[in-house]
């Protein structure tokens, strides 16, 4: 594996090849991953807000994981999509 098959660039992999360079800690690789996840979430979240057909979900508004699921389907089926 290289660091520029298209494989070692996502988030936990492109993190360790300066670890493995010698250029930073182990350490400092685990805090560049979780700042990477931080700023991907951050990105994913500004894109899924400008999306007009985005439900949200929240979770503490359901008892369960099989409740979310209803709710879900139930939205699925109103849209024609199930």
């Amino acid at each position: 594996c290289s660091k520029d098959m298209i494989s070692m660039q996502g988030i936990g992999y492109k993190e360790f090849f300066p670890y493995f360079e010698g250029k930073c800690t182990l350490e400092e690789t685990a805090e560049n991953i979780k700042k990477d996840t931080r700023h991907f979430a951050k990105r994913q979240l500004t894109w899924f807000r400008r999306e007009k057909d985005v439900i949200w979900l929240p979770r503490q508004d359901y008892a369960d994981e099989g409740k979310i699921l209803e709710k879900i389907l139930e939205n699925c089926k109103q849209k024609g999509i199930y």
